[in-house]
């Protein structure tokens, strides 16, 4: 059964629906999640690589979780979703930065969440090819350095860069 999503106008209000071939044929607005996983111990991130079957960027690096918040659905719902769906993970999530993404006139709707887990992952078939806690640093430098990452990713750790102290205090 094709999914269906809600489409917003360009103030993040639901306007219509429509199955997600049609939402991208038309490049209509609509709602994403991400999810960052924190090691609750270590100053790293989990970082997934999208399987190969995936029809939209398949092998590129991306946040913990994430994907496309259903008609009717939550930002958060659809977050403790994918990382269910993706990672086999139950934990509580944080709302932490909405932003709007766009490209080629297609505008999309972005929350990204925060969570802690340090093990328990469980990688859904056709979902995720591997993943694994990576330190900030090396995580940065995979996100901008030239490795094929999927395009919402650099937002996101911007904000985690930019944000890391709140999780992650100095130690002296």
């Amino acid at each position: 059964m094709p999914e269906v999503l809600d489409i917003v106008d360009a103030r993040d209000v639901v306007i219509g629906q429509a199955e997600m071939g049609e939402v991208y044929r038309r490049k209509l607005g609509h709602r994403v999640v991400h999810v960052l996983v924190l090691h609750p111990e270590r100053r790293a991130v989990y970082l997934q690589r999208r399987a190969e079957t995936k029809s939209y960027l398949p092998g590129y690096w991306c946040t913990s979780a994430g994907g496309h918040v259903r008609s009717g659905e939550s930002y958060a719902a659809a977050a403790a979703r994918e990382l269910r769906e993706e990672l086999g993970l139950t934990v509580p999530l944080s709302a932490a930065h909405a932003f709007v993404y766009s490209d080629q006139g297609h505008q999309r709707f972005v929350q990204l969440f925060v969570a802690f887990a340090g093990e328990g992952f469980q990688f859904a078939d056709g979902e995720v090819a591997y993943g694994e806690f990576y330190d900030l640093e090396s995580a940065r430098a995979l996100v901008e350095g030239g490795f094929r990452v999927h395009p919402q990713v650099p937002p996101c750790f911007s904000w985690l860069y930019a944000n890391q102290a709140r999780f992650y205090p100095s130690e002296k």
